[in-house]
């Protein structure tokens, strides 16, 4: 383990952990979420963002099998251990641009929703140079506090999930009719737009060494996924039942035109405080993604200092994230990208598996 977690006492429970991987999938995917699933499920989008919750459920699974049979060994360790030292970290590498991908790609998307929403007076680069100061001042702080930003933050963000509740009154229930009347090779399509809402469960292969209760890991993972699916559910659900299916596309972020539906006398426009509340909830995300990267990178390059490790990548996050442009540029790429992701992440994660379960085999057959 790395100097970034060689304290005993950098240890996290198991509900942190959870709050860990809540905080790396909820994020600015969500805003756009609907848009993605009404493309091709219609008003059976949410549906689609239900049935999403395959893949972190996937990814659960099976690094709950590698924490129960290497516990001390995180997939970096693995990935070495099956292909080698020159192929595994090479495979190593494509898992840790993942992580980069996420944070740029989120950082940028958020610095268009400021500039649009809250800051039209700022440059992007002024944004993004501000962005990125407390999410590395958190990662070089370590994962116990990551884990207590991350607790922290899902209990007093939570509030945000209640706040379209204000557009019952003004939606229809006829918005989501009829119903499953959108056949079943749509949905599927439109499930697999969820994938980038539903990313960032990765986390859990280089964090597992750290939590207290192994036997709770795949519990305190499927509680994770369970309740990301149920506030995508709602959030598309309730954005299809007020916009309607043929107005859901045609905004950017159609969740934030619903938080405009709620009307409060003291408050001028409910949409900033909206737009506040998500932006610490994407804050958390881009402090968990950069903690990420930077712990990758130490347990691949050791003898850099944690303090050079956060600095360097707070100049390569900062670059990345401008080459994004604008947000119907920003998502495109993410569309193309996504595709080749997923399913490259999930083919590493399952012969990292499959490689560790025949080599569990042969140890038995040693003892015996």
């Amino acid at each position: 383990m790395s100097e970034i977690n060689s304290n005993n006492k950098n240890y996290i429970t198991a509900h942190q952990c959870a709050t860990i991987l809540i905080g790396s999938m909820v994020s600015l995917g969500m805003i756009n979420l609907p848009a993605d699933v009404v493309k091709n499920a219609n008003q059976d989008g949410w549906i689609a963002a239900i049935l999403g919750i395959a893949y972190p459920v996937y990814l659960v699974i099976m690094a709950s099998f590698m924490a129960k049979t290497y516990p001390e060994k995180n997939i970096l360790h693995l990935s070495k251990m099956c292909f080698g030292k020159v192929i595994g970290n090479i495979l190593n590498l494509i898992f840790i641009s993942f992580f980069i991908l996420a944070e740029t790609t989120v950082a940028a998307g958020l610095s268009n929703v400021l500039k649009i929403y809250i800051t039209p007076f700022l440059e992007s680069k002024k944004i993004l140079i501000v962005m990125f100061m407390v999410p590395a001042f958190i990662a070089y702080k370590g994962l116990v506090n990551l884990a207590r930003v991350n607790e922290v933050i899902f209990y007093i963000t939570l509030p945000i999930f209640l706040i379209p509740i204000g557009a019952i009154k003004e939606g229809t229930i006829l918005n989501l009719m009829p119903v499953f009347d959108t056949p079943a090779i749509d949905i599927l399509k439109a499930t697999k737009n969820t994938f980038f809402a539903y990313t960032g469960a990765e986390i859990l292969f280089l964090i597992y060494p750290f939590v207290k209760e192994k036997d709770k890991i795949k519990s305190a993972g499927l509680k994770a996924s369970v309740i990301t699916a149920f506030l995508y559910l709602w959030i598309t659900f309730i954005t299809i039942y007020y916009l309607g299916i043929d107005i859901v596309p045609k905004f950017l972020w159609p969740v934030i035109t619903v938080s405009e539906s709620v009307m409060i006398p003291i408050i001028n426009s409910f949409r900033y405080v909206a737009m506040v509340l998500n932006s610490i909830l994407i804050f958390r995300t881009l402090a968990n993604n950069y903690y990420a990267v930077a712990f990758s990178v130490k347990e691949m390059v050791n003898k850099w200092k944690i303090e050079n490790i956060i600095l360097v990548l707070y100049v390569v996050f900062f670059i990345i994230s401008l080459f994004y442009g604008n947000p119907v540029i920003r998502r495109s790429f993410i569309n193309k990208i996504m595709p080749i992701y997923v399913p490259l992440n999930l083919l590493y994660i399952t012969v990292i598996s499959i490689c560790i379960f025949f080599k569990k085999g042969d140890k038995n057959v040693q003892k015996k």
